[in-house]
């Protein structure tokens, strides 16, 4: 089959800002309470931006502005600028749910987990309900393999001329939300068995599935590209004449056996085998026909950014 390469067609999408006398108007209605969703949150400490929820609950009128504070909590306290950075404390809500987002810096050192609390000090156009606060748990993601291999990857390889490629990936576990809100029913029996990669070939959404394993009693494990030709990497792509889809295939053909990959003692560095590789097919959406592929990656690496 004659390999061919893939071009995206990319638009590029202008924001435009007219003047206006307009100005956003604060609530007025009364009987509107905000107040943190749960009273605890917590998140993995390679996880980037997090958002901690905040709820406004009352029929308004116009936007609610909460202000925030934190401090350290706990017998391991998270320290602000140290730990973890909030991006703004001052919230604009405007549609019954708001957010406070932190990130934390990932450190790659083996500690236990850290806390720290979000209050909400002060509300206008809404009164300050009884759950204030939230108390958030950054759990450390460098004791277990599963999550020491979460994060940003630079993965490096071959392409069908011998030429080196590379792709800025990140690796996360499986998400408990799907992208309508519900809860991902596959999340608990997927949990601690696999791993997703996005980025690949550049396209920012991208999913690769990756089986993990790992026996605790020799310490022995791998991360492997598995179920090869089952799912798809990508959907609803523009090939110009069709609307496509891709799935990874064994670059052996005829061969559905993973392509392994081991991980150094310090969890910066995964290597593949380098006798193996995967290949890029191309579907038509629209007859499920294979169209081609896009090329293949060999000798990949992966190395922690």
């Amino acid at each position: 089959m004659k390999y061919f390469k893939l071009f995206l067609l990319v638009a590029a999408v202008a924001f435009f800002g007219s003047c206006s006398d307009d100005k956003e108007t604060q609530n007025s209605n009364k009987d509107v309470v905000v107040e943190m969703e749960s009273p605890t949150f917590s998140a993995k400490e390679g996880a980037g931006a997090v958002k901690v929820p905040i709820k406004v609950t009352g029929k308004t009128n116009g936007n609610v502005y909460v202000t925030l504070a934190v401090k350290e909590v706990g017998n391991n306290p998270a320290k602000e600028d140290v730990h973890y950075y909030v991006t703004d404390k001052t919230i604009t809500i405007s549609d019954g749910t708001g957010y406070a987002e932190y990130r934390a810096v990932d450190d790659k050192e083996v500690n236990e987990d850290r806390t720290f609390e979000f209050e909400i000090v002060e509300a206008k156009g809404a009164t300050i309900g009884a759950q204030n606060s939230c108390i958030v748990t950054i759990k450390d993601n460098d004791k277990a393999p599963y999550d020491r291999l979460q994060g940003k990857w630079k993965l490096t390889g071959y392409d069908n001329d011998g030429k080196t490629v590379s792709w800025n990936v990140t690796i996360t576990e499986p998400q408990k939300k799907l992208a309508d809100g519900s809860d991902n029913p596959s999340y608990d029996y997927e949990y601690g068995y696999y791993l997703y990669m996005s980025g690949l070939l550049e396209i920012p959404t991208s999913s690769a599935r990756l089986n993990f394993y790992y026996d605790e009693g020799s310490g022995q494990g791998y991360v492997a590209f598995d179920c090869l030709g089952e799912t798809n990497l990508a959907s609803d792509l523009n090939f110009g004449d069709f609307t496509g889809y891709i799935k990874i295939v064994n670059d052996n053909a005829g061969s559905t056996s993973p392509l392994m990959g081991n991980w150094n003692s310090d969890f910066d560095t995964v290597t593949f085998q380098p006798d193996g590789g995967i290949a890029y097919a191309v579907y038509d959406k629209s007859t499920n026909q294979l169209k081609g592929y896009m090329g293949r990656t060999t000798g990949i690496v992966l190395t922690r950014k």
